[in-house]
């Protein structure tokens, strides 16, 4: 697909303020947003949740982010890749290549509007957990004026969406970025 770039990288750790300022060395820029999202028994759900901004320029931006999980020992939960993010230009976009991927027998594990984006989550043949996903505000003051909401840092994963009903949602004419906030 063209259009589509790299958007968020996002790494795992038991080192969370350790790598946050690793990071925020590397990229000479400071934590963006930090959060703390409600407990949960899941060791791959975060703790603690830092984003490190360093490129926006709608619709694509590009982070580094930090997810505090549990520590169990080694192995690929505690520490490394969580998952990474691909962006598409627009929603349409996103919503083509998941008829792409659904008509070569791949369908996303997971769909969500997390509010600064629209995502689809898929495991790749690896098994690796790879982000499609489309930006939902055209600034970075919008996106960060809602990430600084309670809303979002008490429920940072959004709510669930339907593929199938976006897509008949468009292929019926309806607008998509009105859809995307419905329930």
């Amino acid at each position: 697909m063209s259009g589509i770039r790299l958007s968020e990288v996002v790494l795992r750790t038991t080192e969370y303020d350790r790598l946050c300022d690793f990071y925020s060395l590397v990229l000479a820029q400071p934590r963006s947003v930090e959060m703390t999202p409600p407990p949960s028994d899941d060791p791959d759900d975060p703790s603690r949740i830092c984003f490190l901004d360093f490129y926006f320029d709608p619709p694509y931006s590009q982070r580094i982010a930090v997810f505090e999980c549990k520590d169990i020992g080694s192995g690929p939960t505690s520490r490394g890749l969580h998952h990474f993010q691909l962006r598409t230009p627009t929603i349409d976009a996103l919503l083509d290549l998941y008829s792409t991927l659904k008509n070569s027998g791949h369908l996303p594990i997971e769909a969500s509007n997390h509010g600064p984006g629209t995502s689809f989550y898929y495991r790749d043949p690896d098994g690796n957990k790879v982000e499609l996903s489309s930006l939902n505000f055209t600034s970075q003051q919008e996106m960060r004026t809602f990430m600084a909401t309670d809303e979002f840092k008490n429920n940072p994963n959004g709510f669930p969406l339907d593929p199938e009903r976006l897509l008949a949602g468009a292929q019926a004419g309806r607008d998509l970025s009105e859809m995307l906030w419905e329930r």
